[in-house]
């Protein structure tokens, strides 16, 4: 079983990533393959429920630990689905700024979801289309319920940057059911990303989450993937500047950056335990002061503590 490690490994760790040798690229990549075996066989276990893979990207080269094990993504799912909701509103012809109409009644009261306060004092909306068989009786339908109009690009904010998780259950609602995204991903060539819950879905049972998983490294790659496409139409800008933004974890791997680097990423996290652990995830490209880019994906089960994120963060960018 793959483990959180303790002190001992760290030190471990730092002393195998410091042993790389300087004097040609074959003798480096041996190196850092042998380091990556023997940092796995001298790992000491914390405990006997946290595990955890990691995986870093460089100039193309990656590295990692665990970084091919299948992990429950939480809602670092929410990074993939945006990228769908992309090429959905590109195809369908659709701008961010184009608006759904919500009931705050049919959204799930009981999750995070900081949209939920923005329904407070609205009614009925001019932007509601009339589909009833006269407006009155429609606007008599609607009188006595609290509504709100979204845009596609507050939708997208909310789910990237505070992870709404009725935000992102409206945009598998409205654009695409997870078999939808999963087929998108495979579209790009992403094997090892599935996606095959929604948030209502796992809210319900929540040992479903892990329907929703990812490797590290094609985690990393997608990450890859989205850095050389940010700018190829409006809507994938949208979300780089999205997560940009993102509010949560930053005592995640934004704990663990160098100071001038600036970090796009998204996080995700489990449904607590008994034992005051739960599943923590994060993942994103670091920008670096020199204008490079690092890739960093890291997924735990059962974990104590969000530092540990960073922890390994660290670790990982000291090679």
């Amino acid at each position: 079983m793959r483990k959180i490690v303790t002190l001992v490994y760290a030190l471990v760790v730092t002393s195998c990533w410091a042993q790389e040798p300087t004097d040609g690229a074959a003798r480096a990549i041996r190196a850092r393959s042998e380091m990556a075996e023997s940092c796995r066989t001298k790992a000491k276990p914390i405990s006997d429920s946290t595990s955890y893979g990691a995986c870093i990207m460089r100039n193309g080269s990656v590295s990692g630990i665990n970084e091919d094990e299948r992990f429950a993504m939480h809602s670092v799912m929410k990074f993939p689905q945006a990228l769908y909701v992309a090429d959905y509103l590109s195809r369908k012809g659709l701008a961010l700024d184009d608006t759904i109409v919500v009931d705050k009644a049919d959204l799930m009261q009981d999750t995070w979801s900081p949209m939920l306060k923005q329904f407070e004092g609205k009614k009925a909306l001019n932007s509601i289309r009339a589909c009833s068989r006269s407006a009155e009786l429609m606007q008599a339908s609607l009188s006595s319920r609290l509504l709100a109009a979204f845009s596609y690009a507050e939708l997208l904010g909310l789910s990237l940057g505070q992870s709404d998780n009725n935000a992102c259950e409206l945009l598998f609602k409205y654009c695409g059911k997870p078999k939808a995204v999963e087929k998108y991903m495979r579209k790009l060539g992403f094997h090892d990303i599935h996606i095959r819950m929604t948030e209502e879905q796992m809210h319900r049972n929540p040992a479903k989450a892990i329907e929703n998983s990812s490797t590290p490294t094609e985690m990393v790659r997608l990450f890859e993937w989205f850095y050389h496409h940010k700018d190829d139409n409006p809507y994938l800008t949208f979300i780089w500047k999205a997560m940009a933004d993102c509010s949560t974890g930053q005592e995640r791997i934004p704990a663990a950056i160098p100071v001038g680097a600036h970090i796009v990423h998204k996080t995700g996290t489990g449904f607590p335990l008994p034992e005051g652990v739960q599943d923590m995830n994060d993942a994103g490209i670091i920008l670096m002061p020199d204008g490079s880019h690092t890739i960093i994906a890291v997924f735990t089960t059962n974990s104590p503590s969000e530092t540990i994120i960073a922890n390994i963060a660290r670790q990982l960018l000291a090679q």
